[in-house]
């Protein structure tokens, strides 16, 4: 019995999980100035990005064509928003099956605003 419950610890410590992790606007604005070759992606549509987005975020319009287009990204810690939270979640979910390591932004662009954060 107990080789059996070694075994099952041991293969659930090996196993890959898949973290989420969904930061608050003004964790995620920190967390992002502070890691090295992140790339900021807002997924919402053209005319959305329109009216105002953080500094420096690349668009990658959250669409039935996504998975394909973020196959020219490189391998590197991507932190990701949309208007509310719903659409980059999903996005998200599948960066992370493609083994990015992803930061939501808890809330979207909306919470960003309301925390007082600047939008361009």
């Amino acid at each position: 019995m107990n080789r059996l419950l070694l075994i099952f610890f041991f293969l659930i410590s090996c196993s890959k999980t898949e973290t989420k992790q969904v930061l608050s606007p003004q964790t995620f604005q920190q967390k992002y100035a502070t890691t090295p070759n992140a790339l900021l992606l807002d997924v919402r549509t053209e005319p959305e990005v329109a009216t105002g987005k953080i500094e420096s975020a690349q668009n990658i319009v959250y669409d039935d064509a996504f998975s394909t287009k973020i196959n020219a990204l490189r391998q590197q810690p991507i932190f990701i928003y949309c208007g509310s939270g719903k659409r980059s979640a999903k996005a998200a979910k599948i960066l992370r099956e493609k083994g990015f390591e992803v930061y939501e932004l808890e809330g979207g662009i909306s919470a960003w605003q309301d925390a007082g954060l600047t939008i361009n």
